[in-house]
């Protein structure tokens, strides 16, 4: 009997030939070793007449030789079943055989056995399954010990408690470019194998995998059709006993393993439609994909057989998928067909290749299933070393950011009105920076891994749902496979490069830091040449005079520069002292440095000119650390460290064992806390992602306007989360939170529904800020804590009389961080070009010793220099129940910055110099509420009265003064809410209009769309007036806001002037002239046509008259470069001037 998985192992060519084979059971063991020679004579050197060649012979297709070599082969097949009662384990049972078939050799070569199985039916036990409906009894899976004539009769540990006849479901051929190590299961249907990349002798193995193996058949053994619900679920169940099975090796091999693959081959036939199988597929993967990737599981294949109706063909179906990024799950579905090429010669040579299920064509479109799996290659190899340092290597890079693309699509999807989503391939396209011979940028297409330098840079256009059309930005990124993603000269360039062509372009700047710091280098020419010049060269210990170099070394090394040296003569002989040593290679010492200080440089320039952000993936040291908090936005993964030095290094010079781990130093316990990272994520593609999403909030580039989304949160919805006296989350007056009454339904805040971003919010949390849309429009946000809040100050480490402190913070209050905080938003913020919402509702600074100390004073003067500087409209909103007081009124006036703050109040806010509490101590005290009693109470001003007369008796006066003080006592308190009251009202939001200091008194519920179309309006004005100003930059805004209404006026029409203070009929106009309208140009293109032409008349007018020299030569020039019809028109004019002058 011709075992298939024999045929499919054996790669060299054998002619067929007739086999035997038999099948034998046995009560035990011993019984067929009494048996053996009994079994064996059933194989003679005659075989018996088959139907096949019913003479017993070879066919004569077939000549002597390739019989006679046919037959100096051992062909036949013994499989023996024995029954066993006792608990031996597996090492037991196959010592036992090992021990026989070594004594029996001979005796088995002599017979032409070729493989000899021992089936091992183990004794039976029953685990009842309590079931409503009836009882099942399950029997172990029996044991399978092959031994093979090719390995002198060893066990072939692939083939353990596998049945030969059937391996090739299992297709180990398709592993022959690896060396098989088969590693014990608990579970026998599991087949588990170690593999090892077959090399060249001499070459050390760096791809060890593991091959996980299964065959699902059903449950009864025998029906050859299943349901989907029992593939899903058995799958499922395979799925996890192989990761079991998986983890167990994984954790107890002494190799890093990498690739690891899964194979589940499901045997009977499922009527299903494919694609249902890929959606549980996806899904079933996506459930346990932390543990698969922990498990380095980075590739999977299913092999199914479907019939897409009861009647219809049956179709091998193959699922494949792959990981190799981490982030991106891809699915490919074959079919198995015969090759169009083979499919017309006899069955043996017939080929059966993969071919694409439906419109995608996977990378094994067209190849032979027996197709074995290929050895990692280079870039396989450089992504493991980066995925086991904790980050993706950087190549992968443009890949998820396409993949965050799609998850940017479907997401704003919810929120959004967008366009047609543009095909995957369409998402991203990009083109890689790279540092030509003269050390500038080309932009070139090249293949993964080929950079030379541990810095990549690309130019990417991505299109966004706010920019369907595309927007462009420029990643960096270290590639930390390439010497720890060290800086080295050449990194530095490129990084400068590639920075610069990002300001130049005016679009963003990406940062992705995967480093370790400046480059640190020796020159290795020198280190395997120097000597010693030691004092006593019998005691090393007495130490050394100098380092130097032969002579004869020194020669080698003279041409390179590589170092400076002394001839000198000593002990007898010349020698040539070392003084520096310079290094052939760059790159080894403080030119990394200077590169360092170069590129710190850039970012900061970068910072203040475009948009910069960062993503830390990993870690960032030293030099790469200052780049992050240069260009200031951060988004920290959580397994990185951002720090200047090393956990060693720093131990070393405490000189104890002080911090365990860079995470202790730089973790985002330490940096999201102190502010340097504004966002944590857990993996690179979310950091990727929010990347992404905080891209969408700005302009694309430095002279555009912000992107503006059609919103599906209505413009027009009154706000419903009212806030309140009492202390609540302010994140519930900007986004909304969900509400009880009804159950389930969402109370909506200001802003679009889920559009508010915040950052950095575990610092300074008295304060919060981030990034929201309203109406579409995005915006920066700087709210107010109005509950208490903890700071924690961690004990440090290296101080062992330290301990960690936990400060409360009053709400409503700036402290020195909370100040710090608003300060560096306002900043970060006006660098993006967005317009600025502040809900102002402070009651003043902390202004004790240690917050004075602590410098409160001079990050609430920040506050001023960013708003003044502040290039966008600046909204100040004093919500209901708030207050804004002292100091923090000061820092936020919008008289700091006219052209661009404005402040509204709302009817149920306060505004003043103290609380009414404070002003009552200072300005209403006891004696004035005493004289406020006198004039309003009428006892007690009769009773003031009658001790005024002064006929009273000395008991009388008496009586009265303690009548008087008694009313006066039960009085005050009473009047002393009155004069709080009183206070109070100097501090409404009708005297702030009144006085001028507000723009308006809004009703909160309303208030979102009365800030959306002034915000609107404002925006256009301020296009429109940058228009303006570029024609003429001697305009003030006083005089282009007059210019503005006067254009209005007479493009509306007088009646209408009235509508200049209704915001949404302003945007409306403003938007209709700005409109790009063919064959029309509007009102205030023609004006500032006009304004740039009056402008540059003056200038030239005001050149002449103050260099009255070149007047001349200016109309020789002049007249050159206008038309023949125009210099008539001048000579006509010149001589109209003579004739006037003369007469």
């Amino acid at each position: 009997m011709a075992s298939v998985s024999d045929v499919l192992l054996d790669t060299s060519f054998t002619p067929p030939c007739q086999r035997m084979g038999a099948m034998v059971a046995f009560r035990s063991f011993q019984e067929f070793m009494r048996n053996i020679n009994d079994v064996l004579s059933c194989f003679s050197d005659s075989p018996p007449p088959s139907p096949m060649f019913p003479d017993g012979g070879n066919p004569v297709l077939y000549g002597e030789e390739d019989n006679k070599s046919v037959q100096e082969e051992p062909v036949h097949i013994l499989n023996v079943a024995i029954k066993t009662d006792s608990d031996i384990d597996d090492d037991g049972l196959a010592a036992i055989f090992r021990e026989f078939t070594q004594s029996k050799k001979s005796l088995l070569f002599e017979h032409g056995i070729r493989r000899l199985t021992f089936l091992v039916a183990q004794k039976d036990f029953r685990k009842q399954i309590n079931c409503e409906v009836d009882q099942r009894f399950h029997r172990e899976f029996p044991k399978f010990f092959t031994f093979r004539a090719r390995d002198k009769f060893e066990e072939d540990r692939i083939y353990r408690h596998l049945e030969p006849a059937l391996a090739f479901q299992l297709e180990l051929n398709r592993m022959r470019n690896f060396a098989l190590t088969a590693i014990p299961c608990a579970n026998h249907k599991m087949h588990l194998y170690l593999g090892a990349a077959r090399v060249e002798v001499g070459t050390e193995v760096t791809d060890y995998r593991f091959f996980v193996r299964a065959i699902i058949r059903h449950s009864d053994l025998v029906t050859k059709e299943a349901s989907f619900e029992y593939l899903h679920n058995e799958a499922e169940r395979l799925l996890l006993e192989a990761m079991d099975e998986l983890e167990v090796a994984f954790n107890n091999t002494t190799v890093r393993t990498d690739c690891n693959h899964i194979f589940l081959n499901f045997v009977p036939t499922v009527i299903m439609d494919p694609s249902k199988i890929e959606e549980s597929v996806r899904s079933m993967v996506m459930r346990y994909g932390s543990r698969l990737w922990k498990l380095r599981v980075l590739q999977a294949e299913l092999k199914i057989n479907i019939r897409l109706t009861p009647t219809g063909k049956q179709i091998p179906i193959r699922l494949f998928l792959t990981n190799e990024s981490g982030y991106y799950l891809d699915i490919s579905l074959y079919k198995e067909v015969t090759d169009s090429r083979t499919g017309q010669v006899g069955p043996k040579d017939r080929q059966i290749m993969f071919q694409a299920y439906g419109d995608k064509q996977g990378p094994l479109h067209g190849m032979l299933i027996n197709t074995p799996y290929v050895t990692k290659d280079l870039l396989q190899s450089k992504r493991f070393q980066a995925q086991s340092l904790g980050t993706t290597y950087v190549y992968d890079f443009p890949e998820m950011f396409r993949q965050s693309l799609k998850k940017l699509w479907h997401s704003s999807q919810s929120f959004a009105y967008l366009p047609k989503v543009p095909l995957p391939s369409e998402l991203l396209t990009f083109t890689e920076l790279v540092l030509d011979a003269q050390g500038q940028l080309v932009q070139m297409n090249r293949l993964p891994g080929g950079n030379e330098i541990g810095m990549v840079a690309w130019r990417m256009t991505l299109r966004t749902p706010e920019y369907p059309m595309g927007r462009e930005i420029i990643v960096i990124s270290n590639d930390i496979t390439h010497k720890i993603g060290s800086f080295g000269p050449q990194e530095d360039v490129l990084f400068l490069r590639a920075s610069e062509m990002a300001r130049e372009s005016g679009i963003p700047r990406i940062y992705i830091a995967a480093n370790s710091g400046a480059r640190i280098g020796l020159a290795e020419e020198i280190r395997h040449m120097f000597h010693v010049a030691w004092q006593d060269p019998a005691d090393p210990y007495k130490g050394f005079k100098y380092l130097y170099l032969t002579p004869q070394d020194y020669k080698k090394v003279s041409a390179l520069n590589s170092v400076h040296c002394e001839h000198v003569e000593d002990e007898g002989e010349s020698r040539y002292k070392i003084t520096d040593i310079i290094g052939k290679e760059e790159g080894l010492g403080v030119e990394n440095l200077r590169g360092s200080g170069m590129i710190a440089g850039e970012s900061s320039l970068a910072y203040e000119k475009i948009i910069t952000m960062n993503l830390v993936t990993c870690r960032a040291i030293g030099i790469g650390a200052y780049l992050v908090r240069l260009g200031q936005r951060t988004i920290q993964v959580d397994n990185s460290h951002i720090i200047l030095t090393g956990a060693g290094a720093l131990n070393k010079v405490l000189g104890r064992e002080v911090y365990t781990s860079n995470n202790q130093l730089g973790g985002i316990q330490i940096m999201h806390n102190n502010g340097v990272t504004h966002s944590t994520v857990c993996d690179d593609f979310e950091g990727v992602f929010t990347l992404l999403q905080w891209l969408s909030y700005m302009p694309k580039c430095n002279s555009s306007p912000v992107p503006i989304l059609q919103t599906k949160d209505s413009i027009d919805r009154l706000v419903e989360f009212v806030p309140t006296k009492a202390p609540y989350d302010p994140r519930w007056m900007l986004a909304g939170r969900p509400s009880q009454t009804p159950k389930g339904s969402w109370q909506s805040g200001f802003f679009d529904h889920g559009s508010f971003m915040e950052i950095m919010q575990p610092w300074a949390q008295s304060v919060v800020v981030g990034r929201a849309r309203l109406g579409g429009i995005p915006t920066g946000v700087v709210a107010v804590e109005t509950r208490s809040v903890e700071l924690s100050i961690p004990a440090d480490p290296a101080n062992l009389d330290s301990e960690a402190k936990i400060i409360q913070q009053a709400g409503q209050v700036w402290f020195p961080d909370s100040a710090f905080k608003t300060a560096q938003a306002i900043k970060d913020l006006n660098r993006e070009g967005l317009p600025l919402i502040v809900f102002a509702n402070w009651r003043g600074f902390s202004g004790g010793m240690k917050d004075m100390y602590d410098q409160v004073l001079k990050f609430g003067a920040y506050i001023v220099d960013g708003l003044r500087e502040y290039k966008q409209p600046v909204l100040v909103y004093i919500p209901p129940q708030a207050e804004l007081r002292g100091g923090s009124w000061v820092v936020i006036d919008p008289t700091i910055n006219p052209r661009h703050m404005e402040m509204y109040a709302d009817k149920d806010s306060r505004g003043g110099v103290l609380e009414p509490e404070g002003t009552v101590e200072i300005k209403f005290r006891k004696k004035d509420l005493v004289k406020t009693m006198r004039r309003i109470d009428p006892i007690y001003t009769a009773l003031a009265e009658r001790l005024g007369t002064p006929e009273l008796s000395p008991a009388d006066r008496k009586e009265l003064e303690t009548k008087l003080k008694d009313r006066e006592e039960f009085l005050l308190p009473i009047y002393h809410q009155v004069a709080v009251q009183f206070a109070d009202l100097h501090d409404t939001p009708g005297r702030m209009q009144e006085k001028g200091v507000i723009t308006d008194i809004l009703e909160w519920q309303t208030s979102r769309q009365f800030f959306y179309w002034r915000l609107r309006r404002l925006l256009l004005e301020d296009t429109v007036q940058r228009k303006i100003q570029a024609a003429n930059s001697e305009l003030t805004d006083g005089q282009i806001q007059a210019m503005l209404r006067r254009w209005f006026v007479e493009a509306e029409g007088t009646v209408k002037a009235y509508l200049w203070d209704n915001n949404e009929e302003v945007v409306g106009w403003l938007e209709r002239q700005l409109a790009e309208e063919e064959g029309a140009r509007s009102v205030i293109d023609e004006n500032i046509k006009y304004i740039r032409r009056d402008h540059l008349l003056k200038q030239i007018r005001s050149l002449v008259q103050a260099n009255p020299e070149v007047a001349m030569d200016s109309i020789v020039h002049m007249t050159q470069h206008i038309s023949p019809t125009q210099r008539a028109e001048v000579v006509r004019i010149l001589s109209t001037m003579e004739t006037s002058a003369s007469s």
